[in-house]
């Protein structure tokens, strides 16, 4: 199945729509492969001391329809 990888922030600004998708397996693969995404993202955003709040990953289908969402902030561990 083709997973689409949409980023999203709080104000919309910073949304992208993923337009190609990455052909997964299921939708655990797809959520595993956001989870490694977003932390690549949140390393590069830190580095430019850019924010990362309520910024997510969207997983959709090929019909449009959410089946996950990755919090940026989740990826993060602080312990």
């Amino acid at each position: 199945m083709r997973y689409f990888f949409h980023t999203r922030s709080e104000d919309g600004d910073e949304d992208e729509y993923d337009m190609d998708g990455i052909e997964l397996p299921s939708v655990e693969v797809a959520l595993s492969e956001a989870r490694k995404s977003a932390r690549e993202i949140v390393a590069e955003r830190v580095l430019h001391q850019e924010r990362i709040d309520h910024m997510r990953f969207e997983i959709a289908d090929d019909h449009g329809r959410v089946l996950g969402t990755v919090f940026f902030r989740e990826v993060v561990n602080l312990d």
